[in-house]
């Protein structure tokens, strides 16, 4: 009887530990379809489009998935070149795992607290101390992985232009750190956190609605809505993860993030404008069918 509590404690220290084996075991088995989906948001398309006709006869131009994209990188690359990019994504969340942990451990609520669950105001003001949370910790497992996302990512930019000057994750650092300073090793950081916090809040919210509105909160309903709602949180913020790739690497010596594959910008502001007024702010966010921009000249001369 006495031994119980120690295992209990022993399980539930190691629950952490097996959340992030499983984070990396499954941004390792998805790597490749994300390196497709990276080099996509940063407009790179090296396959001719196609033409396909609706049943109602309307006929339009859609790129290549990004199955076919990951094999395209596997032919010119090898099983080896389609893990670019993985070592400091790895890092990268690792740091993002233990400081969300350890801030959610520094910030105590009172998990005591009896909620009024027939008063509005208070089921309300519990969501938003929970969210306020959640963001603190969000906020800062970015700040501080930022800098192994802009590596990994300049890695997997690399491909377009088939440059080396990024090679290894300390390396990579350095040289960012010696050419653009601190600044360049959190570029993009602004949207990023536009994404992650928007997904936080949007999530909690339509939890919130879900389970209290729309569904009989049981456990299968609130699963069931945890996933539309994380689903429809990650679509409306997915236009500052595309903003985010493309700030990264932009002039920053590669050839992707240079004219004529991409304009200089000067700030995230100035890429965003760019990418909504060239409907291209959606670019890689389908796995399956992926309509090409009209205002895409490079892809209509490939036709």
């Amino acid at each position: 009887m006495d031994s119980d509590p120690t295992n209990r404690s022993e399980e539930n220290g190691d629950a952490p530990r097996h959340t992030l084996i499983g984070k990396c075991v499954m941004k390792t088995l998805t790597h490749p379809l994300d390196y497709a989906r990276f080099l996509a948001q940063i407009g790179h398309e090296p396959m001719a489009p196609y033409r396909y006709r609706s049943i109602f006869g309307e006929e339009r131009l859609f790129l290549p998935n990004l199955i076919v994209y990951a094999k395209y990188i596997y032919s010119v690359d090898g099983f080896k070149g389609m893990y670019i990019g993985l070592g400091p994504k790895i890092l990268g969340i690792c740091i993002e795992h233990y400081s969300s942990s350890l801030m959610s451990d520094y910030i105590q609520i009172d998990k005591n607290q009896n909620v009024d669950k027939d008063s509005e105001l208070e089921v309300w003001k519990d969501c938003a101390i929970k969210t306020s949370k959640e963001m603190i910790c969000t906020a800062t497992s970015i700040i501080l992985s930022h800098p192994f996302h802009i590596v990994s990512m300049r890695m997997m930019a690399q491909f377009v232009g088939y440059e080396h000057r990024y090679t290894l994750v300390l390396q990579s650092v350095l040289l960012i750190n010696h050419e653009e300073g601190v600044k360049g090793l959190f570029a993009g950081i602004i949207p990023r956190l536009f994404a992650g916090l928007g997904t936080v809040i949007l999530v909690n919210i339509a939890k919130q609605v879900f389970s209290r509105y729309l569904f009989d909160p049981s456990p299968m309903t609130l699963n069931i809505a945890e996933f539309a709602a994380s689903f429809l949180a990650t679509a409306a913020t997915y236009s500052f993860n595309v903003v985010t790739a493309c700030t990264a690497i932009n002039n920053c010596g590669l050839a992707a993030g240079m004219p004529p594959d991409m304009p200089v910008f000067g700030n995230w502001l100035e890429c965003m404008k760019y990418l909504y007024r060239t409907d291209q702010l959606n670019r890689g966010s389908s796995t399956w069918f992926r309509r090409a921009p009209l205002s895409n000249s490079k892809l209509l001369k490939m036709l």
